[in-house]
C-alpha cells in the first residue's frame, strides 16, 4: 500500500519525511517573517555630504545588523530539508525489506567514484557508498536517485541537483556552527532627480556588504556636479549568505529554492512506494 495515500489508510501515521518537510516549511516562513521585520523600518541611515574637493557624496551607515534568529531559522529549515531526504530513503528501505534497515541515507555525491565504491578485499560495497546506503531501495528508485547525483553534467535535472547539493553542504556547515550571514548587502543603488535636467555623472556606487556602525561611501558624483542640486539616492538591502556554496545569495529566495527543489524530489519519490 502506498504510505502516501492517507485516504487508503486513515490510521496510518504521517511519514517522517512529510513531518520534516512540514517543519522545514514552518522555519522558512519564520525566516521570511524575521527578514521582513528586520528591514522595516530601514536599518540604515544615509548622510549627504557637499564637499568642494570631492564633490557631492552620500554615505550609508548600517544602524543594526540582522538578528541571529534569521541564521537559526535558516539553519533549521535547511536541516529539516536534508533530514526529509534521509527519511525518504529509510522509509523506502523498510517498506521494501519489511523490517528495520540501518545505515541508510539519501546520498549526495560530487564524485562518481563514491556511488559504487567497493572494498578491495571483500568486494562488497563500502558502507559509505551510495549503493550500500540504498541497498534495500527498489531499483527504479535507486536509479532515479543516482540520476539526481551532482556529479552528472548539465541537463534538464541540473537545477534540482544543485539545490540538493546546496542543502547538503549548508546542512553540514550548520551542524558545526550557525550559518554565516552577511550583515547586509547593497545590491543596487539609483538616484531620484529633483530637476528636469540631464542625468549627472556618477563616479562611485557601492555594491556589497555593510558593517554595523561603519559609514560607507554609497554614491559620489563627479566634481562638476552642482553641490546643491536636488537629488536623492535610493537603495535597498538584502540579507545574504556569507559562505559557499551560496555566498552572496539572498537568504529568503535561496531558502525558497531549496524548499521547492527538495519538495519536488519528495513528490517524485512517492511513486516508488
Amino acid at each position: 500500500m502506498n504510505r502516501y495515500s492517507p485516504e487508503q489508510s486513515p490510521n496510518m501515521p504521517t511519514p517522517g519525511n512529510e513531518l520534516k518537510l512540514g517543519r522545514a516549511a514552518r522555519h522558512f516562513k519564520e525566516a521570511q517573517t524575521l527578514l521582513t521585520a528586520y528591514k522595516s523600518p530601514d536599518p540604515y541611515e544615509i548622510r549627504r555630504e557637499e564637499n568642494p574637493n570631492t564633490g557631492l557624496s552620500f554615505w550609508i551607515t548600517l544602524t543594526k545588523k540582522p538578528p541571529d534568529d534569521i541564521a537559526l531559522a535558516a539553519g533549521d529549515c535547511v536541516h529539516n530539508l536534508r533530514s526529509a531526504l534521509d527519511h525518504i530513503v529509510y522509509e523506502l528501505s523498510c517498506h521494501t525489506a519489511k523490517k528495520h534497515v540501518g545505515n541508510t541515507e539519501f546520498p549526495i555525491f560530487q564524485d562518481t567514484r563514491h556511488w559504487d565504491a567497493k572494498d578491495p578485499k571483500s568486494g562488497n560495497f563500502k558502507t559509505n557508498s551510495g549503493c550500500y546506503k540504498l541497498r534495500e531501495v527498489p531499483k527504479a528508485a535507486r536509479d532515479r536517485i543516482e540520476m539526481l547525483q551532482p556529479y552528472h553534467g548539465l541537463d534538464a535535472m541540473y537545477w534540482t541537483r544543485e539545490r540538493l547539493l546546496d542543502a547538503h553542504q549548508l546542512d553540514i556547515a550548520d551542524k558545526h556552527r550557525n550559518l554565516n550571514l552577511a550583515v547586509a548587502n547593497v545590491p543596487e543603488t539609483g538616484v531620484a532627480y529633483g530637476h528636469d535636467g540631464p542625468q549627472m555623472r556618477v563616479i562611485n556606487v557601492h555594491k556589497g556588504r555593510l558593517n554595523e556602525g561603519t559609514e560607507t561611501l554609497l554614491l559620489r558624483f563627479h566634481p562638476s556636479v552642482d553641490l546643491k542640486v536636488k537629488v536623492q539616492p535610493y537603495t535597498f538591502l538584502e540579507v545574504v549568505f556569507a559562505d559557499a556554496p551560496v555566498e552572496g545569495w539572498e537568504v529568503g529566495s535561496t531558502l525558497q529554492s531549496l524548499v521547492v527543489g527538495v519538495y519536488a524530489v519528495a513528490e517524485e519519490m512517492k511513486a516508488f512506494f
